[in-house]
Parts: structure tokens; sequence; C-alpha cells
């Protein structure tokens, strides 16, 4: 965004005609200075705004009760608590129906260690250690295109104002739409989709990933293998926006269904912990690859060898480029993966949802545990309705 705002030949050949406005060249749309000065503007007038106007609720339950912080008197009778009686049921058979949810409980409630001991609990399901395996390496086929596309781009001439210019106007958009579209495509099917998104990425996106390289060291570089200077605008243009709004699309895809399937799948008694944990792998499973297919690009890229000819032009000669090679046979790795782990996809996909679930709290003191936090939440329930 700001690169893309900053940037003088965007700004002059690009932005200024298209909002109306004079011509000045050599200036960017955007100064540093003013767009530091505009969001540090912007930052504090929402957080006085926030602390003005947005009051905070306690949730604390001791001795049953629920106060918005600053409104409750402290007495034990009735309260003026216009926001919790918002927030809250007023209705008995409301609160009937919302007892289901009050399964899960808080952190707070049972302890740092007794938290921890749960999350190992769920590590051990056989059903999370299959996700887990799935999370972890799903992403390496993925890592060039995912990390050292754009990098490569770069080097062959693309400037980075040019690839800033790319995140709102392609991939900001797409990212808002697809999971709208998927969700009506792949209703009640995540992983489908994952393995529909996963099969498209390491395939047909690779392959345009490639094209838009050549074309691109082709148009604004020095290479020859799609014709040199011969490689029109059109196709140049073509190949980097199919590229970008291709990668956006599988990318969204997976997340959306990534998410859906974890929604779907966490243990009730433990709730948003549970999320936190297979977000955590998900992510690892993102990270490493990352760095792992960097140390392979430094390993077996050889720089060319440069000298300065009688005519005082560069001439380089010789060097290796890993980028290429490395997709073939990323792209092989992700076929096998796809070979090798689809069915425990599907496996992942079929478990019953008791298959991902502890049962910690399940025994008779587990059970007097819950049904005393649960009362104690009726009685808040009751008192503030």
């Amino acid at each position: 965004g700001f690169l893309a705002l900053n940037d003088v030949d965007s700004s002059e050949n690009l932005w200024r005609p298209m909002l109306g406005m004079k011509s000045k060249p050599g200036v960017g749309l955007v100064s540093l200075g003013g767009f530091v000065k505009f969001m540090g503007t912007f930052m504090l007038v929402i957080t006085v705004l926030v602390s003005l106007f947005k009051k905070e609720i306690d949730m604390s339950i001791e001795g049953g009760e629920m106060c918005t912080v600053g409104v409750c008197d402290g007495s034990s009778g009735s309260r003026s608590n216009n926001d919790m009686e918002t927030l809250l049921p007023k209705k008995k058979q409301q609160q009937e129906e919302e007892e289901d949810d009050d399964d899960e409980m808080d952190a707070y409630e049972i302890g740092i260690a007794e938290t921890y001991h749960r999350l190992w609990a769920v590590v051990k399901l056989p059903a999370v250690q299959s996700l887990i395996l799935i999370l972890l390496t799903y992403r390496l086929p993925c890592a060039l295109s995912d990390n050292v596309k754009f990098l490569k781009a770069v080097e062959f001439g693309l400037s980075k104002q040019t690839t800033a210019l790319l995140s709102p106007t392609i991939v900001l958009p797409l990212g808002i739409m697809v999971p709208i579209i998927a969700t009506k495509i792949w209703k009640g099917h995540p992983l489908k989709q994952f393995m529909w998104a996963y099969k498209f990425r390491v395939t047909f996106v690779a392959l345009i990933d490639v094209l838009m390289l050549l074309a691109t060291r082709s148009f604004l570089g020095s290479g020859s293998i799609m014709g040199g200077e011969g490689t029109s605008r059109a196709i140049f243009w073509a190949l980097l926006i199919l590229s970008t709004a291709f990668q956006a699309t599988v990318f969204s895809l997976q997340f959306n269904s990534q998410m859906t399937f974890f929604a779907h799948r966490v243990d009730p008694a433990i709730g948003g912990s549970y999320m936190t944990l297979l977000n955590t792998f998900a992510n690892l499973g993102g990270t490493w690859p990352s760095s792992f297919i960097m140390y392979l690009i430094g390993q077996y890229t050889v720089p060319p060898t440069c000298s300065v000819g009688d005519d005082g032009a560069e001439v380089c000669t010789g060097g290796r480029d890993a980028y290429f090679p490395l997709q073939m046979v990323l792209s092989g790795l992700g076929i096998v993966w796809i070979c090798v782990m689809g069915k425990r996809v599907q496996h992942v996909a079929d478990l019953p949802d008791d298959a991902w679930k502890t049962h910690i709290g399940e025994s008779d003191d587990g059970e007097e545990e819950m049904q005393e936090y649960k009362k104690r939440r009726k009685a808040c329930l009751v008192q503030n309705s």
C-alpha cells in the first residue's frame, strides 16, 4: 500500500490521473512523513474514543456476581448494570438453550497446570497427531512460491512498488470473495476444499509461477528464454496477475478450510486453548519450510562471473539459478505428498467428533467440578437477568 502510493512513477502515471489530481513529476502521492503522521493521529483518535465509550465487563464469577467495571456499587442488592443486561439472556428458556455452551472452563478457573495437562492430553489423541503431521508437512512443496517467488521477480527487475500494488488490487479482494464462494461450494466438507486447493497449488500454480518469472526475466532483464525484448507487455502483465491471483486464491481456500475444520473439531471442555494449539502447529508448519528453502536456494545458487568488456559494458557468464530446478523437485514432492497423505487427510475428515475429545472432566470428580461451575454460572445469569 504505502510503497505503491509513495512510488513516483505509480503516482504520476496511475494514481493522479485516476483521482483527477494535478501532475507533480518527481513527487510521490504520499510521503513517508505524511503517512506516519496520519497513521499516528488515526491510532491516537481511535484509542481515545475506545477509552471514552467502551466499558469493560468484569467476567469474574466469585460469589455469583458479574459487574460492569465502574458501575457495581459493591453491595449484594440490585445493581444498575445495563451493559450486562444487554449481554445476558433474560429468559429461562434462553438460559437452558445456552447451558451446553457452558461446558468450556476458562483457564483462570482450572489453573495453568491443569490447562497444560489438558493440552498434553489433546496432543496424545491419535486424531490430533495425524492432523499435526499434515500441518507440519503440507507447506514444504509450496515454500518456494510462498517465500522466494517475488524475491526472484525483484531480482529479475520487477519493482518493489509493483509488488506492493498487487496486494490491495488483487490479493485483498480475492481474500474477501474466495471464502464466501467456497462456503457455498464445499459447505460442510472443509478438507475436500483443502485438498482441491492443494492439488491446484502444487501443479498448475507452480507452473504459472515459473512462466511468470521467465517472462519477467525476459521482459525486464537480459534473458532470452521467452524471446527477449520481443516478449509483449500483455503476456508479462497477464502472467504476473494470474500468478498473484492464483496464489492468493489457493492460500485463501486452504486457510479458510483449515480454520473451519479446527472450529468444528475442538473439544468444548478446552475450547480456545485447543484452537490455539492447532493454530500453533499450523504456523510452525509454515515457518520451518521457509527457512529450509532459503537455505537450499543459498546452497545451490551459483552467481555468474561478471567482467567489463572492451566497450565498457558488463558481461556476465556462467552461474546457476537454483529456483527452477528446485521448483520441479518440490512440485514432484507435492504430488508424492498428495498420493501418500491424501488418504490420511480423508481419514481425518471422516473421524467422528468423539475422536477429538479428551474426555477430561467426565470422571466423578471432574463431573462434580463441572456441575459446580455450571451452577455458579447459572446463578450469575439469573441474578443479572
